[in-house]
């Protein structure tokens, strides 16, 4: 009898529908599956086929997978060189497997350009290189032919450019299809030893090699170009990217 009334206890919880605790489980579930949200998801929706935004696109190679790129010149993409790499052969692609897609949307683009080329901060250092790798994880894709009269070109800012609004725009791997932005985000812009930029952008997987973007003026520019997500000892999520000094110098590595 005893084992009768467990049963029916058990099938009772069960057509009952989940509690309060295991909703509140389910969400905080959500967000371990999409590390980069700060708090309160704060990226919204936005028209890529209009400049600047139209300068954003897809990175997309063969072996599947997706990154976020910005056009930084007539024939340059900047994205993140882990991007390029292969995990199951332990080599970095060729670049006849790498597309970029400016402006996409729901399996349209304004401009799909052909990777022949590219230029990486270090090609000896690979993602097990950890910390060091870290550091110069950003790649420039160089296409097969101009694009920029298309999509419009961002430009690249200067160290210490003075920012009223920093914003971060690139395609997650939840909305892998449309291109999302987290305006007024937080970016610690300070110095620091480890030749990282630091933020609070709602930054998750696929928008690795998406641009930290800043409003200096009138002016939209990039200062950076976001890598991972990390966790310090603290506990809060942290966003990571390159600085534009970095990546300044290899954009005159470029040929």
């Amino acid at each position: 009898m005893i084992a009768v009334r467990l049963v029916l206890a058990a099938l009772a919880l069960l057509l009952a529908g989940p509690s309060v605790a295991q909703d509140t489980d389910l969400e905080a579930l959500k967000k371990r599956l999409l590390p980069g949200i700060k708090g309160e998801d704060n990226r919204r929706i936005i028209d890529s086929s209009d400049f600047p935004w139209s300068a954003i696109g897809r990175v997309n190679t063969r072996i599947g997978g997706f990154c976020t790129g910005t056009v930084i010149g007539p024939r340059d993409v900047l994205t993140a060189a882990h991007c390029l790499w292969n995990r199951r052969t332990r080599n970095w692609l060729v670049p006849d497997a790498i597309n970029f897609l400016a402006g996409y949307r729901r399996g349209e683009f304004i401009a799909h350009g052909k990777v022949v080329d590219y230029t990486l901060a270090d090609p000896l250092l690979t993602p097990a290189d950890g910390t060091r790798f870290r550091q110069n994880d950003w790649a420039i894709l160089r296409l097969a032919e101009p694009i920029d009269g298309i999509t419009g070109t961002l430009q690249l800012g200067l160290s210490g450019t003075p920012v009223r609004e920093y914003i971060q725009a690139g395609y997650s791997k939840d909305k892998p299809h449309i291109l999302t932005v987290d305006e007024g985000c937080r970016v610690d812009d300070a110095p620091n030893g480890q030749r990282l930029l630091f933020h609070a952008c709602d930054a998750v997987s696929g928008d690795s090699g998406s641009p930290i973007l800043g409003i200096a003026g009138d002016a939209l520019v990039v200062l950076g170009v976001h890598v991972a997500t990390g966790r310090p000892r603290s506990g809060d999520s942290v966003g990571i990217a390159i600085p534009i000094d970095s990546i300044a110098d290899g954009v005159n590595r470029v040929p």
